[in-house]
């Protein structure tokens, strides 16, 4: 008989370190978008144009939430 060798597994990303960049993204993303278009409220065509990446990167954040919540990750801190 040979003898086998077993490669260790590659650990799976965990709950917390797979969402916690994405949650900064969105946060600082949203943060200065808002800003911006609270700056320049007198310009409604970029101000308008503002709100609608501040809103996007909350939405990518819940659908990568979502995401991860199905996805098989280790749930544990």
């Amino acid at each position: 008989m040979a003898a086998t060798t077993h490669e260790p597994r590659k650990p799976r990303m965990s709950f917390k370190t797979a969402l916690t960049p994405i949650y900064w993204l969105a946060g600082v993303n949203a943060a200065a978008c808002w800003l911006f278009s609270w700056i320049f409220w007198d310009r409604f065509d970029f101000s308008g144009t503002l709100l609608g990446p501040g809103c996007f990167g909350i939405v990518i954040a819940f659908c990568a939430y979502l995401y991860v919540l199905v996805a098989k990750v280790d749930r544990r801190p």
